[in-house]
């Protein structure tokens, strides 16, 4: 109840849309309708099925709980990882995947399944890999170039 108030001290949503969003803070299904209707009208961010409410609908709120639950969700952006995982490397010269995969993966976004994780991580170090900052080295390794 204290949360469906929060969200009715916004006055950009209307008491549709605060029930639909209460669904989403309750883990509950909505609708192809009510996602669309959502996501268009900025609400909510991430994806089907971890989707979560927008910077947009918690900041009004002033609530610190929210506001950490939404920077949890949101996490940091690509260019982040990137610079958090040259360094790494930097420091420590040839560096395991292993060793970045333990650096990276628990700082990002928990709406993130750990298959999607490990995904993401690939991704920052091919993305490296293609700008030529770092290379790989056999035995699954990284050095910075």
């Amino acid at each position: 109840m204290e949360y469906v108030r929060l969200l009715a001290q916004n006055p950009n949503l209307s008491i549709d849309d605060v029930i639909m969003l209460d669904k989403i803070q309750k883990n509950r299904e909505i609708t192809e309708e009510e996602f669309s209707y959502l996501r268009k009208n900025k609400f909510i961010e991430g994806r089907k099925p971890k989707i979560y409410l927008s910077y947009k609908v918690i900041k009004p709120t002033e609530n610190e709980e929210l506001m950490a639950d939404y920077v949890k969700n949101k996490s940091f952006d690509d260019d982040y990882f990137k610079k958090l995982i040259t360094e790494y490397i930097k420091k420590q010269g040839k560096t395991s995947r292993k060793a970045i995969d333990k650096l990276i993966i628990p700082k990002l976004s928990e709406v993130l399944t750990e298959e999607q994780k490990k995904k993401k991580v690939t991704n920052f170090l091919s993305g490296l890999r293609i700008q030529g900052k770092i290379k790989k080295l056999p035995g699954y390794f990284w050095e910075i170039i």
